[in-house]
């Protein structure tokens, strides 16, 4: 496997125009302008977007654990109903005792057994009951369990981040092919430009050749079949531009003349050197940050095994107002304020294997996850070296189409001049300016073909994206 790769380094998505690289002051529309807009406008990244906020405000949440809590309660009650008093008696002993009488000496009581009388009474009550106060509860320790949650969480929120970056560059490769499909339209339409003023030109010399005998008909409806061949072409490259507008369109939500805007020329991608490959796509970095993420989700899971720790106040007011006990009524009877203060602690010492299996899962989806980074590993590993191939042989195929197209545009010029002169036929004529035009669409389809390679090779590296664009516009 190389690992020094051929990628793009000047000119990416630059097409010229007299020289100059077609930027968006000119009053074009050029690619970072489509790209940019594409990436805004596109409702699938919008998404993801708005999935790393939720998973930004769950981290937040995770760690707003610690922030103390404040909460005020308040009720009301009226009550009535009976309370009901049925004891048995109580029995006791009053112990003997000696008295001393003046004049008469000590006198002796013996012990007495007396007995508290059983109640079997029912009381009647009623009154208005209220109670009130603020709990405030501060989370000291979690056992650990929160601390890696919010790392877990962390690295699941870069995992997303390295997707996004991804789903970015796969917008901008299927952005750059349509954007090049149109460059390649454009060049088309211009080579058709030039035949059809070709043959205008014939046409008129055949149509005076023919008034004075020195062709047949059959040649010059010859050349009046090509050119009728040539505006049917025409027309069907117009629908097919069109057609490649409309996607800009919708890929970038664009206006219909901001798309219509876009004139370019096809040519070839510069390159250097880069020490980019395969392993810096994000895929694989997404799902680095996942084990990490699994990872301390486990350790999350093995925490949970630790008691949790929290402090505590309240302020509490309690009363009981006008009402009844029985035959004594009452004003008010109330408590307040009651205050407390204190720290308390859990400690699960069995959840029935609640901890035991949920640590097994977290295990397992580590492992799943391995497998899943493995797996990708060698698909783009394939991918990356079937770029590089494509991108060699496609440029190799651009120089080789290039000496093909000079090769063909002599032959046309040669061909031209022995027409002139009376050497060759019309249909020979015709004949070469056919090769010449295929031999230039050829060479324009190989651009175009060398360019989407370009890209490729690009995003199988994993550096497509909006900086490159601007930083090589």
């Amino acid at each position: 496997m190389r690992t020094k790769i051929i990628a793009l380094v000047l000119m990416l998505f630059a097409v010229k125009v007299n020289g100059q690289t077609l930027q968006s002051d000119t009053g074009k529309t050029d690619f970072l302008v489509l790209a940019e807009a594409a990436l805004e406008h596109n409702k699938s990244l919008q998404n993801q977007q708005l999935e790393l906020e939720k998973m930004g405000l769950t981290q937040k949440q995770i760690y707003h654990t610690y922030i103390p809590t404040l909460e005020a309660s308040g009720s009301y009650a009226y009550s009535k109903g009976q309370l009901n008093i049925d004891t048995d008696p109580i029995p006791f002993t009053l112990p003997g005792m000696t008295l001393p009488i003046p004049g008469m000496g000590p006198v002796e009581l013996p012990p007495m057994n007396l007995a508290i009388p059983g109640i079997d009474q029912g009381l009647d009550f009623n009154g208005n009951l209220w109670m009130g106060g603020l709990t405030a509860k501060w989370t000291l320790f979690t056992g650990l369990k929160a601390p890696y949650l919010g790392k877990a969480m962390k690295h699941k929120i870069q995992a997303t981040e390295h997707l996004l970056n991804q789903s970015e560059a796969d917008i901008i490769e299927e952005l750059a092919v349509y954007y090049d499909k149109v460059a390649l339209l454009a060049q088309a339409e211009k080579l058709l430009k030039e035949s059809e003023k070709r043959l205008n030109r014939e046409a008129e010399v055949a149509q005076r050749a023919l008034s004075e005998g020195l062709i047949t008909q059959h040649d010059y409806q010859k050349i009046e079949i090509a050119r009728l061949d040539l505006a049917s072409r025409q027309i069907e490259l117009r629908g097919n531009r069109q057609l490649l507008q409309l996607k800009l369109q919708q890929l970038t939500g664009l206006s219909v003349d901001e798309v219509a805007n876009i004139n370019v020329d096809l040519i070839p991608m510069k390159t250097m050197a880069t020490q980019g490959s395969y392993m810096d796509r994000p895929e694989l970095k997404a799902l680095d940050e996942a084990i990490m993420a699994s990872e301390y989700k486990l350790k999350s899971e093995s925490s949970g095994y630790l008691p949790k720790v929290q402090a505590f106040a309240t302020h509490q007011y309690a009363g009981f107002k006008n009402g009844e006990l029985g035959p004594v009524g009452f004003n008010e009877i109330s408590a307040y304020p009651l205050n407390a203060v204190g720290v308390g602690f859990k400690w699960e010492l069995f959840d029935g294997f609640h901890t035991h299996d949920e640590r097994k899962k977290a295990k397992i989806q580590i492992q799943q996850t391995q497998n899943k980074r493995a797996d990708a590993a060698e698909m783009l590993m394939l991918n990356y070296n079937n770029a590089i191939n494509n991108y060699q042989v496609t440029t190799a195929q651009e120089a080789l189409r290039a000496k093909q197209q000079e090769v063909s545009k002599r032959s046309l010029q040669i061909s031209y001049k022995e027409y002139q002169n009376g050497l060759i036929k019309v249909s020979e004529f015709l004949e070469a300016q056919t090769d010449y035009e295929k031999s230039v669409l050829d060479y324009y389809q190989t651009v175009y073909e060398q360019r989407q390679s370009a890209v490729k090779l690009l995003n199988a590296t994993g550096e497509l994206n909006l900086e490159t664009i601007r930083n090589l516009k």
